[in-house]
């Protein structure tokens, strides 16, 4: 599955391993859509630090939100 070139998912995070690439950080995660077209389907997303306020964790429920098929801000969201 490929991610949006433009708009949002909720998603449940199962995973997460940071990684760098040329000194920069980002997360892979390793998510659930919640939605109603992807629902309950895994699929492995990479976030750049920039665009969550803190370091995901597994077990929380974010919004992804994507630009150009790359995610742009993650937000945790209430269960």
């Amino acid at each position: 599955m490929n991610a949006p070139m433009v708009g949002s998912w909720t998603v449940d995070v199962r995973a997460v391993k940071p990684f760098t690439i040329h000194g920069d950080l980002y997360y892979e995660m390793q998510v659930v859509r919640l939605d109603a077209e992807g629902g309950g389907q895994g699929v492995i997303v990479r976030v750049p630090q920039h665009a969550v306020a803190a370091a995901p964790r597994e077990g929380q429920r974010m919004e992804l939100t994507f630009l150009m098929g790359q995610v742009t801000a993650a937000k945790n969201v209430s269960t």
